[in-house]
C-alpha cells in the first residue's frame, strides 16, 4: 500500500486533532509539523518540526500539506505550498476575502495540484443520508433552513485573533461557512439575495451575527451565530423544512435528527429501509392532527380519482397516505464520528491525487461559493450603523 507523507502547518487544538485522527490511517504518515510556538512542538518524537512553515514546504518528501492556521494566512500559505509542488487541504474558510480565494484557485490551476477545503460535514453519514433523500425528492423540495448556533466565548479573550476581522474575517466567514456550505450540499441553487444583521458588545468584539439567504427556487436559509453565552448553553440546531417533512438536527456534528414526514407507500418504504432510521410510529393522513383546521371544520376532502388522499405544498400536489415519525441516528460516539469525518476528508483528497478523474467532495469551488454568501452577509450587517 502506498503511503502518503503529510505535513501539518498550524498545531493548535485542531491541528493536534488532525494529527491524532490521521495517524490511525494505514496509508498516511505524518512526517512534519510547523508552528511558531516552540512549546507546541515538544514531544513529537521522530516527526520533523519547524517554527517557520516555509521550511516545512521545502521538504521534498512531503506530498500534501494541511493548512490549519489563522484564516487571513490561508492565501499566502496555500499558494506557496502549491507553487512548491505540494497538494493542500485547507481548513475553512478558504480565505477571508474573495480576491484571496480566487488567487488560491488560480494557483491551483497553474500548478496542477490537488486542493480541497476541509468541509467535514459533507462526510457525516447523517448529512449524506439527508442529501441522498433530497436528491431522490423523497420529501419534496427543501423550502427553509434555519441554523441557530450558540457558542461560548470563555476561551476567547478580547485579544484573541478570532475577534479581529483582519485575521478571522468575522464569525460568518470564520465559522458559519460550514453551515452555509451544508445548505449548498443539501440543495445546490443559485444565490439571489443576501442580507445580514449583527451586534457588537464593544468596538472590538462582534459577538452576534445572522445571515438571510434567498436561493433560486425559493429556498430561504437563515444562519444565526452567537459567541456570547456560557458553555452550559452551547448548542447548535439545524431545522430543515421540506414540502413533506420537518427534520431537526442537533449539534454541529449531528448524531441525531428528528423526522416527521408525510409519506405514501413508496417513499415510506425508502425511509423505513434506511439503516439509520428508527421508526417511532405513523398515523393515517385522514386521522393526523392538522392545526390549520380547528375542530368542526371537517377533513381536507382531498381525494384523487383513485381514492387516495393528496395534499398541496408550495403549489405542488402530492399523493400521500400517512404521517410517519422517527429519528435518523448514528450509534457511534460524537468523537468517533468527528474523527471519521476528518479521516474521510483527507482520504478523499488522497484518492484525487492517485486518480485525477475522481471528483472531490469539497473542492475549492465549494469554499468560494460559501465564502461569497458569508462576505455579502457580513458586509450587509456592517453597513447598518
Amino acid at each position: 500500500m502506498k503511503k502518503y507523507n503529510i505535513g501539518i502547518i498550524g498545531y493548535g487544538g485542531f491541528g493536534k486533532f488532525l494529527h491524532n485522527a490521521w495517524s490511525r490511517l494505514d496509508n498516511v504518515h505524518i512526517t512534519a509539523i510547523s508552528d511558531p510556538m516552540t512549546d507546541k512542538l515538544q514531544g513529537l518524537g521522530s516527526i520533523k518540526t519547524f517554527t517557520d512553515w516555509r521550511d516545512l514546504i521545502r521538504d521534498p518528501d512531503i506530498t500534501l500539506v494541511a493548512i490549519v492556521t489563522e484564516p487571513a494566512s490561508h492565501e499566502l500559505i496555500a499558494t506557496a505550498c502549491m507553487e512548491a509542488g505540494k497538494h493542500v487541504l485547507i481548513e475553512k474558510p478558504l480565505a477571508i476575502t474573495l480576491s484571496d480565494a480566487e488567487k488560491i484557485i488560480q494557483v491551483r490551476d497553474q500548478t496542477n495540484t490537488v486542493a480541497a477545503i476541509d468541509f467535514i460535514m459533507r462526510f457525516n453519514p447523517l448529512m449524506q443520508t439527508i442529501r441522498h433523500f433530497s436528491q431522490q425528492g423523497l420529501f419534496g423540495r427543501l423550502r427553509r433552513v434555519d441554523v441557530e448556533n450558540y457558542a461560548q466565548d470563555e476561551q476567547l479573550p478580547p485579544e484573541h485573533w478570532f475577534w479581529n476581522p483582519d485575521r478571522s474575517g468575522g464569525i460568518l466567514i470564520e465559522h458559519a461557512v460550514h453551515f452555509i456550505d451544508l445548505v449548498h450540499y443539501l440543495a445546490p441553487a443559485n444565490v439571489l439575495a443576501v442580507n445580514g444583521l449583527k451586534h457588537s458588545r464593544n468596538p472590538q468584539q462582534e459577538d452576534q451575527i445572522m445571515a438571510n439567504v434567498l436561493y433560486e427556487g425559493g429556498l430561504i436559509a437563515t444562519h444565526y451565530h452567537s459567541f456570547a453565552r456560557p458553555g452550559f448553553f452551547e448548542t447548535t440546531t439545524i431545522k430543515l423544512a421540506y414540502d413533506l417533512a420537518d427534520i431537526e438536527l442537533q449539534g454541529w456534528i449531528p448524531l441525531l435528527a428528528d423526522v416527521k414526514a408525510i409519506v405514501n407507500s413508496q417513499n415510506k418504504q425508502t425511509l423505513l429501509s434506511n439503516p439509520f432510521f428508527e421508526y417511532a410510529g405513523s398515523v393515517p393522513i385522514g386521522q393526523a392532527n392538522d392545526e390549520s383546521r380547528p375542530a368542526g371544520w371537517g377533513g381536507t376532502g382531498n381525494l384523487s380519482q383513485s381514492g387516495r388522499q393528496f395534499i398541496y405544498s408550495g403549489g405542488i400536489r402530492y399523493e400521500v397516505d400517512e404521517v410517519v415519525t422517527g429519528v435518523l441516528q448514528l450509534s457511534r460516539p460524537k468523537q468517533d464520528v468527528y474523527t471519521s469525518c476528518v479521516q474521510a476528508s483527507l482520504l478523499d483528497v488522497l484518492k484525487k491525487i492517485n486518480d485525477p478523474s475522481h471528483p472531490l467532495a469539497a473542492g475549492l469551488e465549494t469554499g468560494i461559493t460559501s465564502l461569497v454568501v458569508a462576505v455579502r452577509a457580513t458586509e450587509s450587517a456592517r453597513s447598518i450603523v
